[in-house]
């Protein structure tokens, strides 16, 4: 197979692993045994950006759990300490959308880099969008390794309200979604 025709596969693959994350997110149960078939058995995913989304997970089983995780925070119940947040219904909220737009990807060095924002909100209207970057590496036609960085800086997203929003419900906020990007 030529190095074109091996590039375009990979290209293929990581297209595939976006919509798959997508349906993941969208509550399709489905989506977890076709994504972990995209994986090495000795697959390596990592965040890698600020505290608190960072972790590592070697080997098939631990990334199946990340994406079985990652499935249970679909409209996950959160806890929000934000300016004016007194009585519990308005600390009490849910995770409501976490879509992912990927604006480019380009192949450097044998990976295939995709540059992405994304957008984190509640049911209720509270959020970000946020930008940062999955570095994917392939093995005999699977992803051996992918390495996600997110910014730590947070920004607003269209339609959410990042006022009232502490530090800290960023980071529960960021948890919640990214249990799996």
């Amino acid at each position: 197979m030529s190095e074109v025709q091996v590039q375009a596969n990979h290209e293929k693959l990581v297209e595939n692993y976006f919509a798959l994350i997508k349906e993941l997110r969208s509550g399709q149960a489905s989506s977890i045994d076709r994504l972990i078939q995209l994986w090495d058995d000795d697959g390596t995913f990592e965040f890698a950006g600020s505290p608190p989304v960072t972790g590592l997970f070697r080997g098939r089983n631990a990334i199946l759990a990340l994406y079985q995780n990652r499935f249970q925070a679909n409209k996950m119940p959160l806890q929000l300490e934000g300016e004016g947040k007194k009585s519990p219904a308005e600390r009490n909220a849910a995770l409501g959308i976490v879509d992912t737009e990927v604006h480019r990807t380009k192949v450097m060095d044998h990976k295939l880099v995709a540059g992405w924002t994304t957008t984190v909100g509640t049911q209720d209207g509270r959020g970000f969008q946020v930008a940062g970057s999955h570095t994917f590496e392939f093995k005999n036609g699977k992803i051996s390794s992918l390495r996600i960085v997110v910014s730590p800086r947070p920004g607003n997203a269209p339609d959410l309200r990042l006022e009232g929003l502490g530090v800290d419900d960023i980071g529960r906020l960021a948890l919640a979604a990214w249990c799996v990007v």
